[in-house]
């Protein structure tokens, strides 16, 4: 064997530095990281993005760091005065969920007061129905009122059961990211609009009851809310939310002998926008509780109700 070839040369890896560090900065928000990162790539520097915990990291080659920190330092000087524009974040969870505790008992109530026989009143278990089912006939002759009314109504008590505890979920979710008043507000709409749409679609003859259409709709607004509460464009990552909505559509939306799947559809289709515009508005202000938006929802289904029974 022959040893008077050269061996093959090794190549150290270049060593990295903290730009943050070396600015006396600490760990980056994502947007911070995001703008610095942008200069950086003006000049061509090389660096790399690290994540540490919820924020970010800048490091850069040694041999460069002196032409990163003059460039940032130059940057960062040609910025306006002022504090940074703080990330987004979701607000606290514990809102949501008194939200959804309350909105769920009150459901829970009246489908207990609707299951029994009231002869004082002329009200009865199948009375209910009657005047508050999702009729696409009666819908589409002006009776609004029914998209609304017939979110109340459930087949029996595994159906109310699973609607309860998937929409009170997924609404406490939507809740933390654009607030608790804003994600029923937006329960009620999903629920109305949709209805009208699949009354629409269906024609006279379709009849169905429960809030599914609504949970739907709030899992459309929860990927939407996500997509738009990016500050960078990212096709990959602002469609994954929607899409992940879209899982859940076919696993939780498509099954069963009673599954209305339109319902399930337009109702996912009506939270989208609405759910964007809601993430919109709360990237820019802060998720905020918004009683007034859950009120309305509320007194909506009260409304709705008290034009069901005035017509009996």
């Amino acid at each position: 064997m022959h040893h008077d070839e050269p061996l093959p040369i090794r190549h150290e890896a270049p060593a990295w530095a903290d730009l943050g560090a070396a600015l006396a900065r600490g760990p980056l928000a994502q947007v911070t990281a995001d703008d610095w990162s942008l200069a950086l790539r003006a000049r061509g520097l090389p660096h790399r993005l690290l994540r540490a915990g919820t924020r970010w990291r800048i490091l850069v080659p040694v041999s460069r760091l002196d032409d990163a920190v003059q460039e940032l330092t130059a940057y960062l000087e040609e910025q306006p005065v002022g504090p940074p524009e703080a990330e987004p974040r979701p607000g606290p969870l514990a809102p949501a969920v008194q939200a959804a505790v309350a909105a769920v008992a009150l459901a829970t109530a009246f489908t207990v007061f609707i299951a029994a026989p009231h002869p004082g009143l002329g009200l009865y278990p199948e009375t209910w129905e009657q005047l508050g089912r999702a009729d696409s006939a009666r819908i589409l002759r002006g009776e609004w009122w029914r998209t609304v009314t017939a979110l109340t109504l459930h087949a029996d008590a595994a159906h109310f059961v699973g609607n309860a505890v998937i929409g009170g979920l997924f609404a406490a979710l939507l809740g933390r990211a654009v607030g608790a008043g804003t994600a029923w507000g937006l329960f009620v709409a999903c629920g109305l609009a949709g209805n009208a749409l699949n009354a629409w679609f269906h024609g006279p003859g379709h009849l169905s009851v429960g809030a599914s259409t609504a949970v739907f709709g709030v899992v459309g607004a929860m990927g939407a809310a996500a997509m738009a509460g990016r500050r960078r464009p990212d096709p990959l990552r602002s469609v994954a939310p929607v899409a992940a909505g879209l899982g859940i559509l076919a696993m939780l939306g498509t099954g069963g002998e009673r599954t209305d799947l339109g319902a399930h559809l337009f109702g996912f289709l009506v939270g989208i926008p609405l759910g964007w515009l809601a993430g919109r508005r709360a990237a820019r202000r802060g998720p905020g509780q918004d009683v007034w938006l859950g009120l309305g929802g509320l007194g909506l289904v009260v409304l709705a109700w008290g034009l069901a029974l005035a017509g009996r």
